[in-house]
């Protein structure tokens, strides 16, 4: 749910940390010559090595295939699928044109469902995967990507008065566990903007 988290270990030693507001669906045990799951939201998967059986997560047009590594996949920005290597070797796929492309540990893949366009490159990742380690880490983003993130966690709707304020860029990290006034608090001594719950 919006404002949860969990942590489950599929029946092949895969662990999965799933961010608030995702869906996995996944078999109860895996069977055949993959190991598949479906992705909608945010997850960590640290995969359980089996050279034999590749791992694979669908989500939104694209398919990331793993054979034993570290990786977060994230869908809730509007027309990014993000894809974050820590460990390991992925391929990612178009599952329009099956067009693989390989990563290595600390590149990012930004795909775009609509228009099938993939970049990669090589980047600091800690703002991709704080959440796993109970931070938010931003970096010169929106106040309203930041009320995104925000929003999910902490299961609150945002309005804006002055719509203005969504563009004011933001660079810091905070305590993923703390209440959320001290979080705004903190924007508000950061930007000037006030907040009322």
């Amino acid at each position: 749910p919006r404002g949860g988290e969990y942590r489950l270990v599929l029946s092949d030693g895969t662990s999965v940390r799933l961010n608030s507001g995702s869906i996995l669906r996944y078999p109860v045990s895996f069977s055949g010559k993959e190991r598949t799951v479906e992705l909608s939201g945010e997850a960590f998967f640290e995969v359980a090595t089996d050279s034999l059986r590749p791992f694979s997560v669908k989500t939104d047009g694209l398919v990331v295939k793993a054979y034993g590594t570290s990786f977060n996949i994230n869908t809730h920005k509007p027309g990014h699928v993000y894809t974050a290597l820590v460990e390991g070797c992925v391929g990612v796929i178009i599952e329009s044109s099956g067009q693989e492309y390989e990563m290595t540990p600390s590149q990012l893949a930004d795909f775009n469902p609509t228009t099938n366009q993939l970049e990669i490159w090589t980047t600091d990742l800690s703002p991709y995967i704080s959440w796993v380690e109970g931070r938010f880490l931003f970096i010169n983003e929106t106040l309203e990507q930041i009320m995104n993130t925000l929003s999910l966690w902490y299961d609150v709707d945002v309005f804006y008065q002055t719509e203005s304020v969504k563009q004011l860029h933001f660079s810091g990290h905070l305590g993923r566990y703390k209440e959320i006034q001290d979080i705004l608090g903190a924007i508000t001594e950061a930007t000037g903007v006030k907040f009322t719950i």
